[in-house]
């Protein structure tokens, strides 16, 4: 059919000149579209215990990275009699290994058509990175000199944030009790996950010295307003 498109993934943007196998395209089509396409995401919230509530108020720390896990993906090249693992599994596991270059995994993106990866889909697949956390390839033909040339595989990727994307940040004044140890910097960096804004709190709090903290002392943790 000529409106058949296959879905691919691509090395995304200038991780293509350092992140893959030489001589190996920046990017690679699925033999055969995916049955199914699993989109997970969730995030940890933070609990604020406060002195005479019988439940801690809870806060948004950080959402946990998306996970999108692909139902039994099938490479067959046995009508050519070529390997499969050369042809189709080995460009995915390339993924997989330490990059001495990029010092972090290699970055892809997914896209499908119209449908994923270009507005149509969810949106973190639309507008997220990607990297591979797990390849699971099961060989299931091979010629009489032993040479793989079928294989299902399961693929599973991870979000990645982009770079440009902004911190998240209280908006709304609130209350915290403070626990035995706690200093103002370390306060700082739970709330706001920058230890730098401690002062913001020492100012709303009339806090002289930062050091002196009381457990159970309860300080006004005021909104970063953007």
């Amino acid at each position: 059919m000529s409106d058949f498109t296959k879905a691919r993934i691509a090395i995304y943007g200038d991780d293509a000149s350092k992140g893959r196998i030489t001589g190996t395209a920046a990017f690679h089509e699925f033999m055969f579209n995916p049955e199914s396409v699993r989109v997970t995401k969730s995030m940890t919230p933070k609990q604020g215990r406060q002195a005479g509530r019988s439940a801690p108020k809870h806060q948004f720390t950080s959402g946990n990275p998306a996970q999108l896990e692909f139902g039994e993906l099938l490479f067959d090249c046995f009508d050519d009699r070529k390997n499969v693992y050369t042809e189709h599994v080995q460009w995915f596991e390339a993924l997989l290994k330490a990059n001495k270059d990029l010092h972090r995994p290699v970055r892809v993106v997914f896209t499908w058509g119209d449908g994923w990866g270009s507005g149509g889909g969810p949106s973190q697949v639309n507008t997220g990175m990607w990297f591979v956390t797990g390849l699971d390839v099961n060989y299931t033909m091979f010629l009489s000199n032993g040479t793989p040339v079928r294989a299902t595989c399961k693929l599973t990727l991870a979000e990645e944030p982009p770079e440009t994307e902004e911190k998240a940040s209280p908006d709304t004044a609130h209350v915290h009790a403070v626990s035995r140890g706690e200093t103002l910097q370390a306060i700082s960096a739970s709330e706001y996950d920058d230890p730098a804004e401690w002062r913001r709190i020492a100012v709303a709090n009339g806090i002289d010295n930062p050091l002196r903290l009381t457990p159970g002392q309860r300080l006004l943790i005021p909104p970063i307003l953007r």
